[in-house]
């Protein structure tokens, strides 16, 4: 769900996309500063979030071993980390526009 939500934030941020000089003579899209606030929470929703959940299976998976009835999914802990990839290439859309932002250009 925080994935999901973040794609939105970054969905309704690219809209205000336009292309800023940047290093040399590359130009990249970057977010409008009123935006900045929905960069900041897909920022959240992404590493953070992901990563939490991500953390907390793989310590409820490994304190779970010391149950003789619990039974492992390590289904979930691909699918957390294929997701927390997925929230790195979000979040880095939404930290270069955190970064535009605060810099005042």
């Amino acid at each position: 769900m925080a994935i999901s939500l973040s794609l939105v934030l970054a969905v309704w941020t690219a809209t205000t996309a336009s292309a800023q000089p940047f290093v040399g003579g590359l130009s990249l899209p970057f977010a409008d500063i009123s935006t900045l606030g929905l960069s900041v929470g897909g920022y959240v929703l992404t590493p953070v979030v992901v990563f939490g959940a991500l953390v907390w299976d793989r310590l409820a998976q490994r304190l779970g071993l010391r149950d003789r009835n619990f039974g492992l999914k390590p289904q979930y802990t691909v699918t957390l980390q294929w997701l927390a990839g997925a929230g790195m290439l979000l979040a880095a859309w939404h930290v270069l526009n955190i970064a535009y932002g605060l810099s005042g250009a």
